[in-house]
């Protein structure tokens, strides 16, 4: 009896109609067409003249062309897309019980398979590079191939609603109140799966907004200057805004271009973006709205300053797309853009900036930049690779790179030397020997950060190397901000 009652459940499982489920937004929280872009650029930036030529194309032609274009184009190994795990386990789930599931996708079929053999499904629709299978053709293709009522259906957005229509049972993924309504409406016993996307916390925290801190380098000039009108300040504060506001743009499209490393690092995947918690495409409007908006404000504010943020824009972008991949450029580049905010602070102020001052800045960080890229490499040791992903570097190159940052921060407090020495540091500053305090602890705050970044153990340097950036670690440092009262306490005893 128990015997003949197994066999008739089993064969019931084999009844029953496939599960469908759609990728874009619903096995994945991304979207492949735009993450193929991203890919293309990331690995060839002179693509963006045939991509241009695509999309021309594909006004006339139709997105399916496009998207065959693409995915030939370059490859999306499935282990570097973010897979929302609440399908993946109603897939399981399918599959426990016999059922056979599809992949059934507007994306092309050359970036859809690799995700339908992943998944262990038993085909998959998608675009030829003719038909864009989405919505009502989806719809089509898929009743043509399992009859009306004769599938089950995990879709995301709205169009998925042609689809829902004409399926058997209908499975949300991550949909908004309005929308579920709707797909209610057409199945009472629908059914609701958590998507990946978050909340506007995530659409904040993808802008970095803890990196706004460094554009605090714009009031430097005014400090440096002993400026005490509040008016430069002001104008000062609208660069920061600018500032702000573009640097969110360029660490927009750095994270977009860096999904598969991202995804691959022990921190930076659980970023908005690499953890698909945020949409890709509206996410690279917001960053178009941003560099416009700040770079119209700064130009407003000043032509100067405008034309600084516009070069700190072009660099950034460069170095997205292909300095970050040259060895010791890269550094160089991470440099320059500080110095970049220095500038920009002066301009907009019309405030004069010493050349010594600006060396000073020009060796400090790059002193810091090389620190970031030895955690990096620290890091390495022990694992399974290598190089760090997206990066010009080999692990043996830890030792130089440590050498090389410790030589660029002791060339910094020599340039600081030089400047406390010159005359207009004695014009400028009453009592300029309590300057000279300074240089030692520069000397131990930089020569801390290097060491804690090489060490292989200990709490603090597991907390500089796991920062995206040493002087996120700095913030949160009870040392460096000892030494920064200090600093400030020279400072003002200089005056």
């Amino acid at each position: 009896m128990r015997r003949e009652r197994t066999d008739r459940t089993a064969d019931e499982a084999r009844t029953e109609p496939p599960l469908v489920v759609d990728v874009d937004g619903s096995l994945i929280g991304g979207d492949l067409l735009i993450e193929g872009i991203a890919r293309l650029l990331s690995v060839s930036p002179l693509s963006l003249f045939a991509l241009l030529f695509w999309l021309v194309a594909a006004t006339v032609s139709g997105r399916a062309g496009l998207k065959r274009r693409i995915a030939e184009a370059v490859p999306l190994p499935p282990d570097t897309l973010a897979l929302n795990p609440a399908v993946l386990e109603e897939i399981a789930t399918a599959q426990a019980a016999g059922r056979s599931v599809w992949l059934a996708s507007a994306s092309d079929a050359h970036a859809v398979s690799p995700l339908a053999e992943t998944v262990g499904a038993a085909g998959c629709l998608a675009s030829d590079g003719r038909t864009n299978l989405a919505g009502e053709a989806k719809a089509a293709a898929l009743v043509a191939r399992f009859g009306e009522r004769g599938f089950d259906y995990i879709g995301n957005e709205r169009r998925d609603l042609a689809v829902w229509k004409r399926a058997r049972r209908a499975i949300g993924v991550g949909l908004a109140a309005g929308l579920a309504r709707k797909v209610r409406a057409l199945d009472g016993e629908a059914r609701f799966l958590p998507g990946l996307g978050g909340g506007p916390r995530d659409w904040f925290q993808a802008l970095r907004p803890h990196q706004w801190v460094k554009n605090v380098l714009v009031f430097v000039p005014l400090a440096a200057a002993h400026e005490t009108d509040a008016g430069p300040y002001l104008v000062a504060a609208g660069v920061f805004a600018a500032l702000s506001a573009v640097a969110s743009c360029t660490y927009l499209l750095n994270d977009l271009l860096d999904l598969p490393h991202d995804r691959a690092h022990s921190a930076k995947r659980h970023r908005p973006m690499a953890a698909g918690k945020v949409p890709l495409l509206p996410m690279t409007g917001v960053g178009v709205a941003l560099a416009a908006g700040g770079l119209a404000l700064a130009f407003w504010l000043s032509a100067a300053a405008g034309l600084w943020i516009l070069a700190y824009l072009v660099v950034t972008c460069a170095y997205s797309l292909s300095l970050k991949r040259k060895i010791f450029i890269d550094v160089t580049a991470l440099a320059m853009l500080y110095a970049v905010r220095v500038l920009a602070g002066a301009a907009a102020a019309s405030v004069p900036l010493s050349p010594w001052l600006l060396a000073f800045f020009l060796f400090v960080f790059l002193a810091l930049a090389i620190v970031k890229r030895q955690g990096e490499l620290r890091t390495l040791r022990g694992s399974e690779r290598a190089a760090p992903g997206g990066r010009a570097y080999l692990a043996e190159d830890l030792p130089p790179m440590a050498a090389l940052g410790a030589a660029s921060g002791v060339a910094s407090v020599v340039i600081l030397t030089l400047y406390i020495q010159s005359p207009e540091t004695g014009e400028r500053y009453a009592r300029p020997e309590f300057l000279w305090l300074i240089c030692p602890l520069l000397l131990y705050w930089l020569g801390r950060m290097v060491l804690l970044a090489g060490r292989a153990e200990g709490a603090d340097s597991k907390r500089v190397r796991g920062n995206d950036d040493p002087l996120m670690f700095a913030l949160r440092d009870r040392a460096s901000w000892l030494t920064a009262l200090a600093v400030l306490a020279a400072f003002a005893a200089a005056l």
